[in-house]
């Protein structure tokens, strides 16, 4: 009978969940590719730019998940990524990103606050996937343990999805936060 030693190991480093996650992207969503690490998407880091099957952008960010400006994070990385469409695929020409597609979004937290929680599923459309990712060491070998907390992991069907509501909604979000940017430019 072989012997199995199971502990969860606290992880505080974001650099080090980052690099679990990015070892055990296909744990998360089967079919999921990695892009590029740290993608600066405008002024918002992407831990992980990745691309699922069906050639559509997924953005995975890592914090936390105590902090709802994680959220605000998420929504400016997925605008840049709405209005630079064109530009993302020439500078990942052989993934042939389906620009088309809405990018999907990944929050990866140790735990999230019910507050982050709250404030996610209100944001419809747009919400992002929270994901709840534990560090486990098995006979001495670390791993990464992903529990989705809100949203859907399976991407779903473009057909199905509100299009023109979900960009109205980002437009006017990207709008929202222009104008508090310059507000706070003259304080």
């Amino acid at each position: 009978m072989t012997s199995l030693s199971l502990r969860a190991v606290p992880l505080t480093d974001r650099e080090e969940l980052a690099s679990l996650v990015e070892a055990n992207l296909p744990a998360l969503e089967p079919g999921l590719s990695l892009l590029d690490r740290r993608f600066p998407a405008g002024e918002v880091p992407v831990d992980l730019l990745a691309l699922d099957p069906r050639r559509r952008l997924v953005l995975c960010l890592i914090g936390s998940g105590s902090n709802p400006a994680m959220l605000l994070q998420a929504l400016e990385a997925y605008g840049w990524c709405r209005e630079n469409g064109p530009m993302l695929g020439r500078l990942f020409p052989d993934a042939r990103i389906d620009t088309a597609l809405p990018a999907r979004i990944y929050l990866l937290a140790p735990r999230f606050t019910d507050r982050v929680r709250r404030t996610a599923r209100s944001l419809g459309p747009l919400s992002p996937v929270l994901v709840e990712s534990r560090c486990l060491e098995v006979n001495g070998a670390r791993g990464v343990c992903f529990e989705p907390v809100e949203g859907k992991i399976v991407a779903s069907d473009p057909a199905e999805e509100p299009e023109d509501a979900a960009r109205a909604r980002v437009q006017q979000l990207v709008s929202h936060l222009e104008r508090l940017s310059f507000r706070e430019a003259f304080r």
